[in-house]
């Protein structure tokens, strides 16, 4: 029975992959915008566009799709086209971001003829994007179904430009927000308009703090109920517990062995570089809290860094703001592992490292009577 099971289960695979094989990336520029499309072997003529946040100016144009992302993955797999621009330039960018996207959506259709669902997926200042792409959009003919917006950064304006938000969407909007920036989107969806000139949007809350700090399964669950919404009506949203304003989506991230190399005084270990941002050099280790626990190293306490013939003063905080300027962070991502940065610098490009490069984590030596390691008094004020 177990032989029959695996060949079954082999044979499943196999099906699956001859099916949909890797997906095929396309890359290109249209008006000065770099794009990469990720296409299917089989192409279900659904297709998901991306708007990234904000960037500054002083970075490269990238189109930084990662295919091989959960959320992503799972779609790709499934027949979607996902797909993403740089926009023509960085900085505060939104009226030309949405024309940027709408050429992007137009090179998918010339390529590969018309879809017939197009959603879109924006974070921070790509949330506003999204969110004013689907107030902008006939009811009739639309180009795009619905939009996801994760950590929507809607209070910010694009200078020179008198474009605002009308709180009316004709498409169906999710936001996708962590508990720390309700405030914005809760008084979005909460707008009292009449109800014949909006579609009405919804609100998912995930309890965690930070900015986009959300993971590939809390996408996947926004994205599903978006396509749930749009197949079947808004009775398949989720339903929020009693007492609860709006439907919490947090998704733990499940627990995985460690897989760091703890050293034998246990008072550190050596991590792998497993990913690095291509837009800010932030590098992804593979180390998880209960690595940090484990070497003694507690939150908002100093630790050292060796990467190489380099060593670095390290705090183990809570976001990018737990630092000065130029200073280093690691801090645990809702995905369960850590990235590491400095603030407002590249980290990859001074601590010259590249995915599969290990760095060696060590807790400070605490000077007597003093508890396991230096402490700061509390995360400064953010730059």
């Amino acid at each position: 029975m177990r032989r029959t099971l695996a060949f079954l289960f082999a044979v499943t695979v196999l099906v699956r992959i001859a099916a949909f094989g890797a997906p095929q990336l396309l890359e290109g520029e249209i008006g000065g915008a770099k794009f990469k499309i990720a296409v299917p072997l089989q192409w279900n003529r659904g297709v998901l566009l991306l708007a990234h946040g904000l960037r500054s100016e002083d970075r490269p144009l990238v189109a930084d799709l990662a295919p091989d992302h959960l959320a992503y993955k799972t779609l790709i797999e499934e027949g979607w086209i996902v797909a993403k621009t740089s926009y023509r330039r960085n900085g505060l960018i939104v009226g030309d971001a949405i024309a940027d996207l709408d050429a992007l959506r137009e090179h998918i259709v010339e390529r590969f003829g018309p879809p017939d669902r197009v959603l879109l997926e924006g974070e921070s200042m790509g949330g506003l994007i999204v969110t004013l792409i689907a107030e902008r959009e006939p009811g009739d003919r639309p180009r795009y179904h619905g939009a996801v917006a994760i950590g929507a950064a809607l209070q910010i304006r694009e200078p020179n430009t008198s474009a605002g938000l009308s709180l009316q969407p004709r498409l169906p909007l999710i936001f996708l927000t962590n508990q720390t920036e309700l405030e914005g989107p809760r008084n979005y969806v909460s707008a009292d308009l009449p109800r014949e000139l909006r579609v009405r949007p919804q609100l998912f809350r995930v309890s965690r703090d930070g900015h986009v700090n959300v993971n590939q399964a809390e996408r996947l669950v926004a994205l599903r109920a978006l396509n749930a919404w749009l197949d079947r009506g808004p009775s398949t949203l989720p339903n929020p517990k009693s007492g609860a304003p709006f439907p919490d989506v947090t998704q733990p991230a499940a627990p995985v062995p460690s897989k760091v190399a703890m050293d034998p005084d246990a008072r550190g270990f050596t991590a792998r570089v497993i990913e690095v941002s291509a837009i800010y050099g932030n590098l992804f280790i593979d180390a998880q809290p209960a690595d940090f626990a484990t070497a003694g190293i507690e939150r908002m306490t100093w630790f050292e860094l060796i990467a190489g013939e380099r060593t670095f003063r390290v705090l183990h905080g809570r976001d990018f703001g737990s630092v000065k300027r130029g200073e280093w962070v690691v801090f645990p991502n809702a995905d369960g592992f850590y990235w590491l940065a400095r603030n407002f610098a590249d980290a990859a490009a001074g601590a010259q490292l590249k995915v599969g490069d290990r760095v060696r984590i060590r807790r400070f030596a605490a000077p007597a009577g003093q508890g396991p390691g230096e402490r700061t008094d509390g995360p400064p004020q953010p730059p």
